[in-house]
């Protein structure tokens, strides 16, 4: 779980501090505002654990800094780490970010006896500077990494869904990945391509029951790998080409595909950049639903997005008397002289400047004086 995050002199940040909610959380601003940046950012680190300590080897600095220094790149896609330090910030960036793991725990219990209390938690804290001295490559140097947690401590699995869909791109993508360095596609989609080809378990997952099965309703069936190759089986029992169906529905379909081969599960953390783009209102309003039940069920949330629409769903949701409340946190994302400032708080009214709402009621402005 993520549960902050500080930028210091990166892209278009000066110096800004997120302090994130375990279950649902909005990134708003407008173009440029940086908010895929902390998508990723937030998914670098959240990452960073189990990629460094699934080869059972010590974690030290001497292997995290070339790993970061790696996953910037290919997670920005960028030739030069330097271009992601502010323009005029010669003594280079700072990234910090605390993560929330536990350590696993054996539970016995005798019928009838009360269930003890979750897995111990083990803060893991990192922090890097990205140094860049004049005519020389800019370089990570590890300041803080978890060094001293426990060996056996879990982070649960991090997901990343970008803005452009992937499914209709899956056959192959993994290779072109692998063997072209200049590929057109930044890491997330390696990476979300990687979690799309596991197979899928034994036992069905808990998540999403009533509302996986009305998206699949609405989608006349579901998402199979054969092959290696994502398929759609419709619900008569024939094969379709997931390239013929629509963009946003194999948006949805993708959905539920990680959802029942447990890709995403509780403790999980979801990063979703426009989960709206190519969804008619009746489709959002299903994704709303199943993003907020997946929260109910112990999901961390973390998306950005341009839709109104998408918030006020949200927000209907959470007005309504027999739905559980659920942490939420917002952020509004504001250029200024001194780079993107952040507004934050646990509503929606509650952070200020809201570009969305102002724009809109600019155009119900518009729209009323061409009726005049």
């Amino acid at each position: 779980m993520l549960n902050s995050l500080t930028i210091k002199n990166f892209t278009a940040f000066a110096d800004a501090e997120f302090s994130f909610s375990p279950g649902l959380n909005v990134l708003i601003g407008a173009n440029g505002t940086g908010k895929t940046h902390i998508l990723k950012l937030g998914y670098l680190f959240s990452r960073a654990w189990p990629d460094l300590t699934r080869s059972k080897l010590r974690l030290d600095k001497k292997r995290t800094d070339p790993y970061m220094e790696e996953r910037l790149a290919g997670l920005f896609r960028v030739s030069e780490l330097a271009s992601l330090v502010r323009q005029g910030h010669k003594n280079g960036a700072s990234l910090a970010a605390d993560i929330g793991g536990s350590i696993p725990t054996l539970i016995i219990t005798v019928p009838g006896e009360q269930i003890p209390l979750p897995s111990p938690n083990e803060p893991m804290a990192w922090e890097i500077h990205l140094t860049h001295i004049k005519n020389h490559p800019a370089q990570v140097e590890s300041i803080r990494i978890p060094e001293s947690a426990a060996t056996n401590a879990f982070v649960p699995k991090a997901i990343f869904v970008p803005s452009k869909e992937i499914v209709s791109l899956f056959k192959g993508l993994i290779g072109l990945f692998e063997n072209y360095r200049q590929f057109p596609l930044d890491e997330t989609y390696k990476d979300l391509a990687v979690a799309l080809a596991t197979l899928e378990p034994a036992a069905p997952s808990p998540l999403l029951p009533g509302v996986a099965q009305r998206i699949a309703a609405l989608l006349g069936g579901e998402l199979r790998l054969e092959d290696n190759n994502l398929i759609f089986l419709q619900d008569n029992g024939r094969k379709l080409e997931s390239q013929l169906l629509a963009e946003g529905y194999r948006k949805l379909a993708m959905l539920i595909y990680l959802v029942r081969n447990r890709v995403i599960e509780a403790g999980s953390t979801v990063f979703w950049d426009e989960p709206e783009a190519n969804l008619n209102p009746a489709a959002l309003r299903l994704l709303v639903e199943a993003l907020r039940q997946m929260v109910c069920q112990g999901v961390q949330v973390i998306l950005a997005t341009h839709s109104l629409f998408l918030l006020r769903e949200f927000e209907v949701l959470g007005r309504t008397k027999d739905l559980p409340k659920i942490p939420e946190r917002y952020f509004a994302l504001n250029t200024t002289k001194k780079g993107v400032e952040v507004s934050a708080g646990d509503d929606i009214v509650s952070i200020d400047p809201l570009v969305l709402l102002d724009e809109d009621q600019a155009q119900s402005d518009r729209f009323m004086e061409t009726l005049a």
